[in-house]
């Protein structure tokens, strides 16, 4: 009798595109690769896989904590808030524990208690005990944090912006407000 070597086990990669194929993904319509570049996986889903927004708890799923795209940029917004949605507790929580750590917690600003965006983003200013207009600025419907350039003393500088962006991450989550930041290209100016 020859002894035959046992059948290799499949790949991440095929237990991966076998699962998508069980959601309902056209064959041929996405790819699963390793990406040196990413350190993970990447799941590039083309339109031609027929994707829906029907199917992006399964393929989330079938994904797990591997890198999920679309080309289709709509519906890669979609499924980026889907994903969003889903985090949307945990980071509640993660955020709240990093308030009441720093002692923010008490008293947080209420979005409803003021009639601007503008109004609320100075509320989060002086709530992280920054002066009001001092590092946030609203554009269209969301804020930006648009510091001045570092000061002397770094060590009050870091952890006042550090305070600053845990006000702010909490409020973006809580109240979804968009929230974004300035650049670089600012600091080469």
């Amino acid at each position: 009798m020859i002894d035959v070597p046992p059948e290799p086990l499949p790949t991440q990669e095929q237990v991966i595109e076998q699962r998508l194929l069980d959601c309902g993904l056209n064959p041929g319509g996405f790819t699963v690769k390793y990406e040196d570049y990413l350190q993970s996986i990447e799941i590039s889903i083309e339109p031609s896989a027929g994707a829906t927004s029907d199917n992006f708890d399964c393929i989330r799923g079938a994904a797990g904590n591997e890198i999920v795209t679309f080309e289709d940029g709509e519906m890669f917004a979609a499924y980026m808030d889907f994903a969003a949605e889903l985090a949307r507790p945990d980071m509640m929580v993660m955020y709240e524990g990093r308030l009441k750590e720093a002692g923010l917690w008490e008293g947080f600003p209420v979005r409803e208690d003021y009639g601007s965006l503008e109004e609320y983003a100075e509320a989060l200013e002086v709530h992280a005990g920054m002066k009001p207009g001092s590092a946030l600025r609203v554009s269209g419907d969301g804020i930006l944090l648009d510091p001045p350039s570092a000061s002397h003393n770094y060590p009050d500088f870091a952890e006042r912006y550090a305070n600053l962006l845990s006000v702010v991450a909490y409020a973006a989550t809580k109240d979804r407000v968009n929230f974004g930041f300035i650049g670089n290209e600012r600091v080469a100016e």
